[in-house]
């Protein structure tokens, strides 16, 4: 067998756009470099811009270790869900077809991949450690041999990771959820107050020699064990799963690369599965109609529901957060990443919106424009968000004493992304003027307009939300005007988009 996968490497290793031994030589050479002169620098400069007064009471706070294992529980559990739909063991279909789906053992075909698709957890834990411990050392806080044991556990941390990630590729759709369930659990449990645990590795004030190195090398070896384990379990992973995955990357993929981001992340909804019996159309008022027909929708994908819902209420707990409960770099980060979070989550819940902009020149069988039929599918999504939005908002603003004006820029962002997502879905084809390459003297910048143009509608969020804090700390009838106006300009922008797509 090895024999077999010894001439496919050679046949590949032929090919035109191969790079040979020096040519890899020479790219691990240039990581490295760019490893000590950028990433290192970088980092102390970060550390040293965020080492102040208004985030250091943040991360040395008593329930910032606890808040950190649940992070990552949910980045664990989060993982075990998009293994089912984008695993760490993927090839190009056609070396799936003909790899994975021959008599090699899956293992001797799908580590390279794997090994690939697992520095993303690591590289994202050893970021996030190094950034977290490069500012306690700045700020003088902790020791060097703190971050050592920090990024020591950061390592091990993103090898499970990539653990749970695999486990959400190899197992059904009915386990996935459950195994979510339990990472879950377990961080809740690992996270418990007043216990040494994984918690006593985030660094603090501690008396000397109180380095936890037992817990970092525990998570250490756990990191290794999971790896030489999801080394085991590639054999067990089914082709059709392997070759689906595969195909609907390689479209996503090729999507992306024409410009169609949205066809692209459109590749990735699974298909509704639940609820088929239950009846989307039924007697009543028009506008009722509409919102049971959307309701139904919600309800036949209820994963995808359920993740929409909790990003928006994650969304708006990050948003009353930045205006309420800190101050400096930490209340932007949280502004953005609630705002962030508030988007995405809403797209579950406006695909009406999306089909009545695709009827958009199609015969009116039901008797409904597509302008109309956008205006009854508002009815369902708008008051949705709003509950959910205070959802997460309430319990934040209900720590400070003036609850209705931090209340206002969540509650107005939920109710102006449902029209921000019928402009954003009214978008059209790409022009073919962004296309012409714009030579400058630092090369084509032609990348730049295509990257904001299919980044308008993520950009406009990010502004509305940024918008909408600042006017809500002039008061709630400063917010209101503010969205007032935002939800005038958006309902233009929307009316000339629509007319452009019917001319």
């Amino acid at each position: 067998m090895s024999g077999d996968l010894a001439g496919v490497r050679e046949v590949w290793a032929g090919r035109s756009t191969a790079r040979g031994t020096w040519a890899q030589v020479e790219l691990l050479y240039l990581v490295v470099i760019s490893i000590l002169v950028l990433v290192v620098p970088a980092l102390g400069s970060v550390g040293g811009l965020l080492a102040r007064p208004d985030v250091l009471p943040l991360l040395l706070a008593p329930a910032a270790p606890t808040v950190a294992v649940l992070a990552v529980a949910v980045a664990a559990a989060g993982a075990v869900l998009v293994g089912g739909t984008r695993g760490p063991a993927l090839l190009d279909p056609f070396l799936t077809t003909t790899l994975a789906g021959s008599a090699l053992r899956r293992r001797t075909v799908l580590s390279r991949p794997a090994a690939r698709a697992l520095l993303v957890p690591l590289g994202a834990g050893l970021l996030t450690a190094a950034v977290v411990g490069t500012v306690l050392l700045e700020s003088g806080v902790a020791s060097g041999a703190e971050l050592a044991a920090l990024l020591v556990a950061a390592n091990g941390t993103g090898l499970l990771l990539g653990l749970c990630w695999l486990a959400g590729e190899l197992l059904a759709p009915a386990a996935r959820p459950l195994l979510a369930l339990g990472v879950l659990a377990l961080g809740l449990v690992l996270a418990l107050p007043g216990q040494a645990g994984p918690a006593a590795l985030i660094p603090g004030p501690a008396p000397a020699g109180a380095v936890p190195w037992p817990w970092a090398l525990g998570i250490a070896a756990a990191g290794l064990l999971a790896a030489v384990t999801g080394w085991a379990l590639l054999d067990r992973l089914r082709g059709a799963v392997l070759l689906e995955q595969s195909l609907r990357w390689d479209a996503a993929r090729t999507s992306a690369d024409t410009g169609d981001l949205a066809g692209a992340a459109a590749g990735f909804r699974s298909p509704p599965r639940a609820g088929r019996r239950l009846p989307a159309v039924g007697p009543g008022p028009l506008a009722l109609l509409y919102a049971r027909r959307d309701a139904v929708a919600w309800l036949r994908s209820p994963g995808r529901s359920a993740l929409g819902a909790i990003g928006v209420i994650a969304g708006a707990a990050l948003l009353t957060a930045g205006t309420t409960l800190v101050t400096g770099p930490a209340a932007v980060i949280a502004v953005l990443l609630g705002t962030l979070s508030a988007w995405l989550g809403s797209g579950p819940f406006v695909d009406g919106l999306r089909h009545a902009v695709h009827t958009l020149g199609a015969p009116a069988l039901f008797g409904q424009s597509a302008p109309v039929q956008a205006l009854l599918h508002l009815i369902a999504p708008t008051p949705l968000m709003l509950l959910l939005a205070a959802a997460g908002s309430v319990p934040i603003a209900l720590l400070d004493p003036r609850p209705l004006e931090h209340l206002a820029p969540a509650l107005l962002l939920a109710l102006l992304l449902v029209p921000a997502r019928l402009r954003d879905a009214a978008k059209g084809p790409m022009p073919l003027a962004l296309t012409v390459p714009l030579p400058t003297a630092q090369g084509d910048a032609s990348v730049l307009p295509l990257l904001a143009w299919q980044s308008d509608a993520l950009l406009l969020a990010l502004v509305t939300g940024g918008a909408l804090v600042l006017a809500a700390g002039l008061g709630l009838p400063a917010a209101l005007a503010a969205a007032a106006l935002i939800g005038a300009l958006l309902a233009l922008m929307t009316a000339l988009r629509l007319r452009a797509l019917r001319a």
